[in-house]
C-alpha cells in the first residue's frame, strides 16, 4: 500500500513539473511575440533580438519561435533581417552554450544582441527598400538592441530567484521597470483613432507608483515610461516631458488623494503637450489621459500593497539609524561588562579561599586552645617540647583522616610523652573534625552554587551578545509597513501591541508582532496573508508563542527551501518513558530547528532529564536566542534541578531554509549522518554532555545541503558495534518517506543490537525539499 502511494506521489510530482516547464514554455513564447512588436523610431524593432539573446538556453527555441512569429507579423518587408538576426543569436548561443565563462558574463546577452543588429543594419542601410534611412538610425538601434538585452537578462535572472520585489535593489528594480515598459510598448502599435492602449497603460501604471510610491514611485516609473514611448515615433518627444512631469506632480498629491493624483497628472501632460505639439495631438492626450484615469479610480486599493514596498522609505532614517547603533553598542558592553563580573566573583572567591578555608591543621590548634590551655603541664608540651608535640598531633591527624575519628588508645599508641587528658583530648578532636568535615562540604556546596551563578553570568554575557549580533546584521526597521499591518489588523478584530518590520542585510523583511490576548480568534493563515498584503511580500506561516499572557508572532519571507521529516522512538525493556525526546519547528526567521536529547541511562530519571534539555532548549530557541547561548541555561538548570547527578546529551541541527546549510551543534552527542548528493558523510564531533561541568561548548560543523539531500540524527541506542549497516541503509534509501526511513532506521537497530542490553532508541530524519 505504501509503495503504491509513493508511486501515485511519484507520477503525481513528475506530471506537475511537466505542466510547469510547458507552462514556462509559453510563457517565453508569447513574450517573444509581444516584444518583438515594440517598434521605436517608427518601424524599428530591436526588442526581440534583444529577448532571444537573454532568455535561459532551455527555454530558447521557445523564445526564438515567439520572436521570429512576432516578427513576421509585424512588417513582412523588413521580417527577413529581424529573423536572420534571431537565427544567428541562436546559433552564436548554441556555440558558446559549453564555455561558462562567456555565457556567464554579464555583457553576453548586450554584445549577443548589438553585434548581429549592427551588422545587418549597416548592410541594409543602402538598400533603398529598407526602413533604416540613415547609419545614425543603425548605431541607435544596436545600441537600444544591447541594452534593453541587458535589461532583460536582469529580469530573467530575478525570476528564478524567490526573493520579494521589495527585497530588490534599486539597479534590480530599474530593470523589471524598463523591461515592463519595453512590454507595454509592444502595446503602443495598438491604437483606435490614434488612442494607443500601451500609451494608457503606460499612465495607468505611473499613477499607481505615483499614488502608493509618492514621489519617488511616480517620477521613477514617469521617466522611465516617458522616455519608451517617446522614442516610438519621431513626433512624440513630448511624451517623455510630459510623464516625466505628470509622474513627479502626482506623486507631490498622493497624500491629498485618487483624484488629486489624477488632476496634477493630467494637467502637467496636457501642459508639456501644448508647449511642444499641436492640438490633435493634445486630444489624443486628454482622452489616453482620461480613460487610463477612470480605470485608476475603480481599481481597489489593495494594489497598492504590492507597490508600496518597492518605493517606501523610512520615516526618521537617520533618528532610527542612530538608535540601533545605540542599542547596539548598549547590549555590546553590557555583555562584556557582565563576562568581567563574573570573572571578577571567580577571582575575589578563590582569594578568599586561599585565605580562609578550613584546614586540618586548624581541628589540632582548636583542640590545644579547648583542652591544652587549661592544663597545668601547658609549659612543658608546648614550651619546652614544642617540636615533640607537635609531631604527635601530626600523627594524630594523620589517623582521624584516617579512621573518621580517634579514642583514647589511638591517643595513647600516637604520643610520645604521656598524656593526662587523653579522654577530653580524643573528644575535641572528634568535635572538632566533625566541624571541619562540615565546613568542607559547605564550602563544597558554596563553590557549586558559585560556579553555577557564574555560568548564568556567562549565559546572560551570551544572550546579549547574541541581541547585539543581531541588531547589527538589520539594515533598518520598516516604520510604514509596521504602520499599514497594525491598522489591517485592527480593522478584522486582531488588536496588536506592537509590531516590527525589521530589513535584514540580505533584504530580507521578519515582521515580529505582539498581539493582544483580547484579540478575536485568528488562524495562521489569515495572518500571513494580512501581512504579506500589507508589506507587499509573500511570507511564510508564523511561529507563534505564548508567554506570560502575551502572544508573539514571528514571520519570515517564504523560504527558497522546506523540510520533510520523519519520526521514529524505541522504548527499552516496553517501558511506558523514553530516556529519549526530540522536537522540530521553525524559529520564524526562515530556520528550522531539529533536537534530539538523551538523558542519562533509561527509565523515568532519565525521561525527566531528557525531557527538560529539550524543552529548555526549544523554548529558549524560539525566544531568538542561539543554541550556544540556550546551551548555558541548559547546562546550569540540569546542574541545579537535583542534588543527584543529572546530564543530557544535547543534538542541535540548525537549517537555514534559504541557502540550504545545516549547522550540527552536539554536546555529548553521537553521529550524525548526511547524505548529500548520493553519498553518506558521518560527522562525528567529540563533545561533553550537559549537567557535569561549567561552561561545556558545542562542538560545531557546518555543512552546504540542496534538494534532495538528507540529515540523519540519532540517540546511541542506534549505535552499537559496527554501523556500516546504518550508511548502507541510509544511502540506498531512495524512495519513500522520511518517516519510513526513520521506521526502518529504528527496526534495524533493534536487529542488529548483539550485546543483549535494550536501549531507548531515537531516529530524527529530515530531507531537504524545493519550497512551493
Amino acid at each position: 500500500m505504501e509503495a503504491k502511494k509513493a508511486l501515485v506521489r511519484k507520477n503525481f510530482d513528475g506530471s506537475a513539473e511537466f505542466a510547469r516547464t510547458v507552462i514556462t514554455n509559453i510563457v517565453y513564447f508569447v513574450s517573444g511575440v509581444l516584444v518583438s512588436k515594440g517598434a521605436m523610431l517608427g518601424n524599428l524593432s530591436p526588442f526581440g533580438a534583444s529577448f532571444a539573446a537573454a532568455v535561459p538556453k532551455k527555454y530558447l527555441l521557445s523564445a526564438l519561435a515567439g520572436t521570429g512569429l512576432g516578427y513576421i507579423l509585424l512588417t513582412p518587408s523588413d521580417s527577413f533581417r529581424y529573423i536572420a538576426v534571431v537565427v544567428a543569436i541562436g546559433g552564436i548561443r548554441w556555440l558558446t552554450s559549453d564555455i561558462k565563462r562567456v555565457k556567464n558574463s554579464a555583457l553576453f546577452a548586450p554584445l549577443v544582441a548589438f553585434l548581429p543588429i549592427l551588422a545587418t543594419g549597416i548592410v541594409l542601410t543602402f538598400v533603398s527598400t529598407s526602413t533604416l534611412s540613415s547609419l545614425t538610425d543603425c548605431i541607435i538601434e544596436a545600441v537600444l538592441a544591447g541594452t534593453a538585452a541587458y535589461f532583460f537578462s536582469s529580469t530573467v535572472r530575478l525570476s528564478t530567484e524567490r526573493r520579494s520585489i521589495a527585497a530588490f535593489s534599486q539597479q534590480e528594480t530599474a530593470s523589471l521597470v524598463l523591461t515592463g515598459c519595453v512590454l507595454m510598448l509592444s502595446f503602443g502599435s495598438v491604437a483606435i483613432e490614434g488612442i494607443s492602449v500601451g500609451r494608457i497603460l503606460a499612465v495607468l501604471v505611473t499613477l499607481l507608483c505615483a499614488r502608493y510610491g509618492g514621489v519617488a514611485g511616480g517620477s521613477v516609473c514617469g521617466i522611465a515610461t516617458g522616455a519608451i514611448f517617446s522614442i516610438a515615433s519621431r513626433n512624440q518627444g513630448f511624451i517623455c516631458g510630459g510623464y516625466a512631469f505628470g509622474g513627479l506632480m502626482a506623486g507631490l498629491f498622493s497624500t491629498v488623494g485618487k483624484f488629486a493624483c489624477v488632476i496634477a497628472f493630467m494637467i502637467s501632460d496636457a501642459v508639456m503637450c501644448l508647449a511642444f505639439s499641436d492640438r490633435v495631438a493634445l486630444a489624443e492626450v486628454l482622452i489616453e489621459s482620461f480613460t487610463a484615469s477612470v480605470i485608476f479610480m475603480i481599481l481597489p486599493k489593495e494594489v497598492g500593497n504590492f507597490i508600496a514596498p518597492v518605493f517606501s522609505h523610512e520615516k526618521n532614517a537617520s533618528l532610527g539609524e542612530t538608535l540601533r547603533k545605540n542599542v547596539v553598542m548598549r547590549l555590546d558592553f553590557a555583555s562584556k561588562a557582565i563576562n568581567n563580573v563574573k570573572n571578577d566573583v571567580n577571582g575575589v572567591s578563590d582569594r578568599l579561599k586561599r585565605l580562609y578555608s578550613p584546614t586540618l591543621d586548624m581541628v589540632c590548634d582548636n583542640v590545644r586552645k579547648n583542652v591544652c590551655s587549661g592544663c597545668g603541664l601547658k609549659v612543658y608540651c608546648h614550651d619546652k617540647q614544642e617540636g615533640v608535640t607537635y609531631d604527635d598531633f601530626r600523627r594524630l591527624e594523620e589517623r582521624l583522616e584516617q579512621q573518621g575519628r580517634v579514642s583514647e588508645n589511638d591517643i595513647e599508641e600516637v604520643f610520645v610523652k604521656k598524656c593526662c587528658k587523653k579522654r577530653e583530648i580524643a573528644d575535641s578532636m572528634n568535635s572538632n573534625y566533625r566541624e571541619y568535615i562540615s565546613c568542607l562540604e559547605a564550602q563544597r556546596r558554596v563553590d557549586d552554587v558559585r560556579s553555577v551563578v557564574a555560568g548564568q553570568f556567562s549565559g546572560i554575557g551570551d544572550i546579549l551578545s547574541d541581541l547585539s549580533d543581531e541588531f547589527k546584521s538589520a539594515m533598518k526597521c520598516d516604520t510604514e509597513a509596521a504602520e499599514r499591518v497594525i491598522s489591517v489588523l485592527s480593522a478584522v478584530g486582531i488588536i496588536p501591541m506592537e509590531c516590527i518590520c525589521l530589513i535584514t542585510s540580505g533584504g530580507r523583511m521578519n515582521v515580529e508582532l505582539s498581539i493582544s490576548p483580547k484579540s478575536k480568534r485568528f488562524s495562521k493563515g489569515q495572518l500571513m496573508r494580512e501581512i504579506s498584503k500589507c508589506c507587499g511580500r509573500r511570507f511564510d506561516l508564523p511561529l507563534i508563542t505564548k508567554e506570560g499572557g502575551s502572544i508573539m508572532a514571528k514571520f519570515c519571507e517564504m523560504p527558497v527551501y522546506d523540510v520533510e521529516i520523519g519520526t521514529e522512538q524505541h522504548i527499552a525493556n516496553r517501558g511506558k518513558l523514553c530516556g529519549d525526546c526530540l522536537n522540530y519547528f521553525n524559529d520564524g526567521t526562515g530556520n528550522t530547528y531539529a533536537i534530539v536529547c538523551d538523558g542519562m541511562g533509561t527509565g523515568g530519571r532519565a525521561a525527566v532529564d531528557g525531557n527538560m534539555a529539550t524543552s529548555i532548549m526549544t523554548r529558549l530557541l524560539k525566544s531568538g536566542l542561539t543554541p550556544e547561548s540556550s546551551l548555558q541555561i541548559v547546562n546550569s538548570a540540569l546542574m541545579v534541578k537535583s542534588e543527584d547527578e543529572s546530564l543530557s546529551t544535547v543534538d542541535v541541527a540548525k537549517i537555514d531554509l534559504y541557502s540550504g546549510r545545516v549547522t550540527l551543534n552536539k554536546a555529548g552527542a553521537p553521529l550524525t549522518y548526511i547524505k548529500k548528493n548520493g553519498r553518506v558523510i558521518a560527522k562525528e564531533m567529540p563533545s561533553l554532555p550537559a549537567g557535569i561541568l561549567n561552561n561545556i561548548k558545542f562542538s560545531t560543523d557546518t555543512v552546504n545541503l540542496t534538494t534532495g539531500d538528507v540529515v540523519v540524527m540519532v540517540s546511541d541506542g542506534v549505535l552499537s558495534g559496527n554501523e556500516k549497516w546504518l550508511e548502507n541503509l541510509i544511502r540506498t534509501w531512495n524512495k519513500g518517506s522520511t518517516q519510513e526511513l526513520a521506521q526502518a532506521v529504528v527496526a534495524e537497530a533493534i536487529k542488529h543490537r548483539n550485546d543483549g542490553h535494550d536501549d531507548d532508541i531515537t531516529v530524527l530524519a529530515v530531507k531537504l525539499t524545493d519550497n512551493e
